[in-house]
Parts: C-alpha cells; structure tokens; sequence
C-alpha cells in the first residue's frame, strides 16, 4: 500500500487506520540509500516542511530491523544462560552488565524508533529521541519520586503506581518539548514520539532498578536473564511505552497557536487517554485484579500481558489516528500532489519538491482551516475540483466527532459555484453562520478572505483564505 491510498484513507475516515496498514512497509526490502535517508530524518537537511512533508515520509520499517537484531542479541545472551551456564562462569561481571543494561534497553528503544518513523512532518532527529530516553527517563524517575513523597501511603501501593507514574512521565515529556520546540510548529504527532522516548527511558530504568535489586539479593544471573526474556523483551512492547505517548499525544493534538495551554488538558482526548493509561496500569499492577480473573498461574499470566498490551495498544491507536489524521490535512492540501517517496529520496526534499510547491501555489485556490473546536489544525485545500462537506455522519470530508453537541450528521458544505466559493447550509439543526451572521438554510453564501464559519452552538470555527 503506498502513501497515496494511505493517506486517502486517512483523510476519508481516520477511524479506519489500523496497525496492518501502518505496519504494510516493514518487510519489504530497502536500499542502503533508503537506510542513509531513513536516518537522517530531522536533521537540517533532511527536514520537510508542511508543504512537502507527506512526500518525504515513509511508512515504519527500520524498527523491524532493530526487532530483528535485538531479539537475536537477547537470544544469545539467554541462550548461553540456559544451554551453557558452567561456560560464562568467568563471565559474571560482563554478562550482568548485559542483563542489566542492554536487554531492558532493547524494546524501549525499538519502540521509541517506530514513534520516531511514524512522525509525517519529520521534525524530530534520531539524536534527539535518544537524548530523550535518556533526559526523560530520568527527570520522569525524579518527578515520579518527588510525587510519591507527597502522596498518601495508600498510593504507595504497586496497584496506584499509574496515579503518580504517568503524570510524572507527561511532565518530563512536556518539559522537552518546551525545550526542544520552542518556537516551532508542534503537532499531535510530537507528543507521540516524544512521550514515547520518555516512557522508554522510564521502562528501561525501572527495569534495570529491579535487575540490580535482585541481583544484589539473590547473585542469580542465570534467573536474571530468564526474568528479562519473559517480562522485559516479550512483554515489554506496551506498558509505559504506549501510556506516555498516549497521553503526551493527546495533549499536544490540541495546542493553541502552537503552545500548550489550559485547554490541551481540558478536552476529552486527554481525559480518556489519562484515564485508560491509569486503568490499564492499574489493571498490570493489582493483586486484586489477579486474583479475580483467576490468574494463578505463569501461562495465565502471559495471556492475561498479551491481552492486557493489545488493549494498551489499542487505546494509543484511537489517539495515533487523530495525530496522522492532523498532520495529513496540514499537509496534502498545502502541496502537489503525485511526488513518491522515490522522487524525494533523489532531491532530498529539493528541486522536484519545490517545483512541485510552486506549481499548486500558481493556482487561484481556497483554504479553509479549522481554528476552534474538536479538528482544530485540520485544513482542507482545493481549486474547485472538490467539495468540502462538514458534519458528524462517516464520509464527511471534516467529520466532527458524535460526541460533540450542535453539529448535525450533514451539517453544510463549501463549494465552487458560478465562478465563486460559496457555503451552504444543509438546513441543519443549530445552523451555520458566517462572522456571526446566521445564513438561510439551502442557499449558496459566497465567502471571502478572511470570512470566519461558526457551526451553530458547538464552538467549532473554520477560517476562509484565498491564495494565487
């Protein structure tokens, strides 16, 4: 499946996205050079700006690679562990530093790289998601301990965790961005890479925490490596890995002019996501919960992980969707179309891609972008081949979530009518007006530059503008 029919699906229904399509590219085979351009995006020659950023990205598949080599390292490592103890006897300090460090590193990383390839605008170096696993990972160990202090005894309990755990990890992931994007464009999608690193950096820390632990108590490496393969590289692909990038994502999905206010918080997105990643730590952590389901055994125990991460995984879906739903609207219709991702690997964003900008700017064309309300940052681009169409009903080219009030299933359309862009109120429940100004259901409204369009009591707001 290529970017063309990826993004289609994306902008015709989000919803429909499932990991089977963003996960399409992994196996396929890849040049060296696709290697050398994979790696180096983010950097400052090889950044992409709204206008050329769906044409420069590439569907995941490095991280296959790394879970290829990292699932072999810990094999190796295991493996010898297993088959041959009595040969790494002289060995105990340098394959400790191994189980310590390099197998709870292994997933963290793998998944902060797969963050790190979903990111369309590609304004994220690899370097930096490295320095924030590390930076994260340890400012969110702080901030959690600092939390814990001033907590009551009963969130000390390892079911509570989630309570402290993830507002720590959105708090060092929040400071980042603060840091690393000063000044920049910040999308839905740069709180899924970055919250994931952090989570990533948290993950492997407490991991190797407990590995010293018990190594310091017990001296057994042998039970060590086994611990690490079972809870640490099978069942360390969720977890704080997808709780931080969820909830990370949902907030900077809903930045205003770029910076993080009040109102990020304050929208459904991030209540459900807070909620679900602090049920689903809850979930990973009781007792109670255990007991209840009957898990008294360790085979139970692993289905009980695997589901319990495809639920994790599931939840960061319904949030990644609205991120790539956000960054393709902001892009595809402010640039040419038809550019693969062989032409951009050749100019490396250069000639092919600005001529390619430069000839969708030489048409007279309308652009109307959502400034208020649950799409806010979606744009939508045309020069009259297209008819936008906004409501809740599935097909709608803006669908406004069902849960948002005032919004009928066909709410209105905006159209190329007798050489004009007009709106037309599809006589729906609230109404639609245009500055303030309520238009008459059924009839053509022409716009102009500039022209605000409200949707009758549900605060959404959409921005007319004209360029040639």
């Amino acid at each position: 499946m290529g970017n063309t029919i990826f993004y289609r699906d994306i902008k015709k229904n989000p919803n429909r996205i499932t990991f089977k399509e963003i996960f399409s590219e992994c196996t396929k085979k890849h040049s060296r050079r696709d290697f050398d351009y994979q790696m180096s995006a983010g950097m400052d020659f090889n950044q992409a700006s709204e206008s050329d950023m769906l044409q420069k990205w590439q569907k995941p598949w490095l991280f296959y690679r790394l879970f290829i080599i990292g699932a072999i390292i810990t094999a190796i490592i295991v493996g010898f562990y297993k088959l041959m103890p009595k040969l790494l006897d002289g060995l105990d300090y340098g394959t400790a530093i191994m189980v310590m460090f390099v197998i709870p590193m292994i997933v963290p990383f793998i998944v902060a790289v797969f963050y790190w390839e979903m990111n369309i605008p590609r304004n994220i170096a690899l370097y930096e998601v490295v320095l924030s696993i590390i930076i994260g990972g340890s400012l969110s160990f702080f901030v959690n301990m600092v939390i814990n202090k001033f907590g009551s005894e009963k969130l000390h309990e390892a079911a509570y965790a989630g309570v402290y755990e993830e507002p720590a990890k959105l708090i060092a992931a929040l400071i980042i961005i603060a840091v690393l994007f000063k000044g920049k464009k910040i999308y839905g999608l740069t709180g899924i890479v970055i919250g994931g690193a952090v989570g990533a950096g948290f993950s492997a820390f407490e991991a190797m925490s407990y590995v010293f632990s018990n190594l310091m108590t017990t001296g057994d490496l042998t039970g060590m490596a086994k611990y690490y393969f079972q809870a640490r590289f099978l069942g360390a692909f969720a977890g704080h890995l997808t709780r931080a990038a969820a909830i990370t994502g949902a907030v900077t999905l809903h930045t205003e002019k770029n910076k993080i206010t009040i109102s990020s918080f304050l929208n459904s997105d991030f209540i459900i996501m807070l909620a679900a990643t602090i049920t689903t730590h809850y979930i990973n952590n009781s007792n109670d919960v255990m007991s209840a389901l009957g898990i008294d055994s360790e085979m139970k125990w692993y289905i009980f992980k695997i589901g319990l991460d495809i639920v994790e995984w599931l939840v960061l879906l319904f949030i990644l969707r609205k991120c790539l739903y956000q960054a393709v609207v902001r892009g595809r219709y402010q640039s040419g179309e038809g550019i693969g991702y062989t032409e951009a690997v050749g100019s490396m964003g250069g000639e092919i891609a600005a001529n390619a900008q430069m000839a969708a700017a030489n048409a007279a064309r309308i652009t109307v972008m959502s400034v208020e309300g649950a799409i806010k940052g979606a744009v939508w681009q045309s020069n009259g081949g297209e008819t936008l169409s906004i409501g809740r009903e599935e097909g709608n080219t803006f669908k406004i979530p069902s849960n948002v009030a005032g919004i009928s299933r066909k709410h209105c359309i905006i159209k190329y009518s007798s050489g004009r862009w007009v709106i037309v109120d599809l006589n729906s429940s609230y109404g639609t007006s245009v500055n303030r100004v309520k238009i008459p259901a059924n009839t053509e409204q022409p716009l102009r530059e500039g022209d605000i369009i409200y949707l009758g009591g549900s605060g959404q707001a959409f921005k007319v503008s004209y360029k040639s």
